[in-house]
């Protein structure tokens, strides 16, 4: 028997990469406080790149306890430069600082996502993703978080890509679907081989 699928996240991007490429699923929202628990991983010297997959999973695992016979999504993605972990900008005014301290560099974003069946983790996976935004006036910056706050405050580096970020960037090296939120390949081939989505 084929089992539902639910999204533990409010994601408007990610909704739309797993409807576009024909999943049914239903979206609840996760109960974990993003903030107090990157901060209690930092503070416990958890390596930055087992950060997103450690909240991914417990995002999935608050949906899990609930609706136990469905398979849940649980997604998160950090963004990190010289070792620090960047938190979503409170306001436009910390996104411009944020984007400030890219300007004209690389940086990493790290893109989680792990699948819970009845409470046990039964996929994961992280991509990598390494981006060269360009060397922006202080201006531009201002200019284009003023015109995309409500469209970017929700973004963990306050850009996206799938709109007119993209043009923030020199280069992009890595999946172009999970710098967007969601490893949709790899998660479908693991849907599939489960049986939870078909082919055609």
């Amino acid at each position: 028997m084929k089992k539902n699928i639910i999204l533990a996240s409010g994601s408007h991007i990610r909704s739309t990469l797993l409807r576009s490429s024909g999943v049914v699923f239903d979206i609840k929202k996760h109960k974990i406080d993003e903030d107090k628990e990157k901060k209690i991983l930092i503070r416990n010297n958890i390596e930055t790149k087992e950060i997103p997959m450690t909240l991914a999973k417990k995002k999935g695992m608050s949906v899990s306890k609930i609706y136990k016979n469905s398979f849940i999504i649980g997604c998160d993605q950090a963004l990190v430069v010289k070792n620090i972990v960047f938190s979503k900008a409170k306001n436009s005014k910390d996104l411009k600082q944020q984007l400030l301290m890219l300007n004209g560099k690389s940086h990493k974003l790290y893109s989680s996502c792990a699948v819970l069946y009845q409470e046990e983790i039964v996929w994961s996976h992280t991509a990598e993703i390494v981006l060269l935004m360009r060397e922006l006036s202080q201006r531009e910056i201002s200019t284009y978080v003023d015109k995309n706050w409500e469209s970017v405050k929700n973004s963990v580096g306050g850009y996206l890509i799938e709109s007119t970020g993209k043009r923030l960037f020199k280069t992009i090296h890595g999946d172009y679907f999970s710098a967007l939120g969601l490893p949709i390949i790899e998660l479908l081939d693991f849907l599939i081989s489960k049986k939870a989505v078909s082919v055609v």
